[in-house]
């Protein structure tokens, strides 16, 4: 697991054409790098509107909060003004509003970058989540292929030799779409989500034995291909069959695996030559699919069986 430093400077340089950024002070502060507790609950909850009790390292200052600093007896603003730029990395303005000469001091005296956008508030803030929430995510490479398969994020892991590239292969000729083959990255955007996207070295790229190394865009087109998408299932093939129980007959093989603190359901598929993988995979997500919604099937046959049992008794 690894956090990815983000400097003020390298969010002015990615945001700065899309949400018409100007400097308007603090430029001392461009390599101060965005940190703060909430960075564990997503690069998200870094950005907030205007809040002196709990200030974020990032504070968008609207209309109605330039109001309400305005509207302060001049003490009381100069006390709110020096806890603002206490408390924060960046100071935005959105709205158009233009920078007071004591905002511009007080942003000087503290080397916090103080921006100004003529963008709405609620753009502002929308803007810097999304870009902040996969910014600044906890990060992790796994081992396997990452498909999405009937619109559903998977990880195909399990044995080495197991033929996850090949499955993978079949998936992209059912239609299926590749992420990332080998070392997926998964990155933590929000508490309960993992993004998977493919390391820029690897692109397009997917191992297969015998083959070598295959340009599924260059031989399938783009549509074989997805950028980023987010983890749902993971399916771990093994050489070795399970023990069979009475409760694996019915549900199958399930279980959980923790990946930067988010749970993933596991569904286990015995790889054997008389099966059909592409087919089973399908079928998983689907059954994954099904779970989601509130339909079990192995529930639906033991109520089933309880009726009949209830009928014959009667």
């Amino acid at each position: 697991m690894e956090f990815t430093p983000l400097t003020v400077q390298a969010l002015f340089d990615a945001l700065g054409e899309k949400l018409r950024l100007e400097w308007a002070a603090g430029r001392k502060g461009a390599q101060h790098a965005l940190e703060g507790e909430q960075r564990r609950w997503g690069g998200a909850t870094l950005v907030s509107h205007l809040n002196l009790i709990t200030p974020c390292a990032v504070q968008v200052i609207g209309t109605q909060e330039m109001e309400y600093l305005t509207g302060l007896p001049p003490a009381e603003r100069a006390e709110a003004i020096q806890h603002l730029f206490q408390g924060s990395a960046i100071v935005l303005l959105a709205d158009a509003l233009v920078a007071t000469p004591t905002l511009r001091a007080a942003a000087d005296s503290r080397n916090v970058p103080l921006f100004s956008s003529p963008l709405p508030e609620q753009e502002v803030l929308s803007q810097l989540r999304y870009y902040l929430s996969e910014a600044l995510a906890e990060r992790t490479t796994v081992h396997g292929v990452f498909m999405e398969v009937l619109g559903i994020g998977v990880l195909l892991a399990g044995d080495s030799n197991v033929g996850k590239s090949e499955l993978a292969l079949e998936l992209v000729t059912r239609g299926h779409r590749l992420v990332a083959d080998d070392a997926p990255e998964l990155a933590r955007i929000t508490p309960n989500t993992l993004q998977a996207r493919c390391p820029p070295v690897l692109q397009d790229m997917l191992e297969v034995r015998g083959l070598g190394v295959l340009n599924i865009r260059a031989m399938y087109g783009d549509n074989a291909i997805k950028g980023k998408k987010n983890l749902q299932l993971i399916i771990d093939l093994r050489h070795a069959e399970p023990v069979p129980t009475e409760t694996t007959r019915l549900q199958g093989v399930l279980s959980e695996r923790e990946l930067l603190g988010v749970t993933v359901p596991v569904i286990v598929i015995h790889v054997a030559p008389s099966r059909n993988l592409a087919v089973l995979v399908e079928a998983a997500v689907r059954k994954h699919q099904l779970r989601d919604s509130g339909y079990d099937a192995a529930e639906d046959l033991t109520e089933r069986q309880l009726r009949l049992i209830e009928a014959q008794r009667t």
